[in-house]
């Protein structure tokens, strides 16, 4: 009898399934030694992706890459876990199947290694407030979605929740109070420039006041030290572009922590745009640092000009966060676009051949 899933093992894939086994085997046995990072007060953290947490933590090498990250004196990692779905099992979202094996909890594997290294994990749900064009979780609650007034769906490509449904407000505090109790050993959980509507769907600028009220008080009754952090652009933008109002949050005490983003090619431009970013103000509430944009993977942003960048943030007494691990300290710096998606092909192709084994097996049992 042949099975169709046995012509589909080649010498590249089951070479490649050989190596991530010894692998992540072998990092498991030897696990990167315990470090803890200079102290400081200020914030100097880095973002992981979705893409590049799941990527760590099957290959085993996350415990390393924390190990490197806290002895650069890092010390907070901003773990993405929400787009296109959770990264991790929830009873509210949609997990991101495309990327996250089953059977698998990356952002439990941050915090882990986190500790050893002395790293302060937060989950951050870059997504927000939107939704992927093909969203499977959009077409399950078509009635969640933002129209314009003209009837359009798609704002920046993507779909947007509505923050007036009863059931959107609901499904975000159940989503992150879920994090909270699933996951005592977080640090943080950050919000970002999604957690906003874009403007041309009208301002919702006060219900996204009212909304992250409720959910900053229903995450502190599960842990009060839980710390809400978001990463925003400017006041102005960030109202203009998102109805954001998020120096008005800062003022009724709804945010811990603030990391403006601040993305621009040169240290001049850096300077330049400080002056109207919000954090001097910000600082008088919270913890602030400039987020500090290092590149594409394929085209980083040369490590002199970060560096410049880095010194600019702490001259003004601010802490610092690098957008993002993977165009830094990762082994994908400088990958030519063209072979970073044959990664991903060979990826997407192993995890498929890794369903079809499951499958194959429910059948024999």
């Amino acid at each position: 009898m042949k099975f169709p899933l046995i012509k589909k093992f080649n010498k590249f894939i089951i070479w490649t399934l050989i190596g991530v086994v010894v692998l992540v085997g072998f990092n498991i046995i030897i696990p990167a030694p315990r470090h803890t990072p200079k102290t400081t007060n200020k914030i100097q953290g880095i973002w992981v992706t979705h893409i590049g947490n799941n990527f760590l933590s099957y290959t085993g090498q996350t415990d390393n890459v924390f190990h490197q990250l806290s002895g650069l004196n890092f010390n907070r990692i901003y773990v993405d876990v929400y787009n296109g779905g959770t990264t991790y099992p929830s009873k509210y979202s949609l997990k991101n199947n495309r990327i996250t094996l089953p059977f698998t909890d990356p952002l439990k594997a941050a915090i882990k290694e986190g500790e050893r290294q002395g790293l302060k994990i937060y989950a951050w749900y870059e997504h927000g407030m939107m939704l992927h064009l093909n969203s499977k979780f959009a077409k399950q609650h078509p009635d969640w979605l933002l129209k314009t007034s003209t009837g359009e769906k798609a704002i920046d490509q993507h779909l947007w929740l509505n923050p007036k449904h009863p059931d959107v407000q609901q499904y975000f505090i159940n989503l992150f109070t879920e994090a909270a109790k699933n996951y005592p050993n977080l640090y943080g959980i950050q919000l970002d420039d999604h957690w906003g509507i874009p403007t041309q769907f009208g301002n919702h600028a006060r219900v996204m006041t009212e909304l992250t009220r409720k959910i900053y008080q229903a995450v502190k009754k599960i842990n009060p030290n839980l710390i809400i952090s978001l990463s925003p652009n400017s006041p102005s933008f960030s109202y203009r572009k998102y109805s954001q109002n998020w120096l008005y949050w800062l003022r009724q005490g709804l945010i811990d922590e603030v990391i403006v983003q601040i993305y621009r090619q040169t240290s001049q431009e850096v300077i330049n745009t400080l002056k109207s970013s919000g954090l001097r103000e910000a600082s008088y509430y919270v913890p602030v640092a400039v987020g500090i944009y290092s590149g594409e993977v394929y085209r980083p942003k040369p490590i002199n000009e970060l560096n410049k960048q880095i010194a600019i943030a702490e001259n003004y007494g601010y802490g610092y966060s690098l957008f993002c691990w993977e165009s830094t300290y990762s082994p994908f710096r400088g990958v030519k676009p063209e072979h970073k998606e044959a990664f991903v092909k060979t990826y997407l192709g192993t995890k498929k051949l890794f369903f079809n084994l499951i499958r194959f097996l429910e059948l024999l049992v």
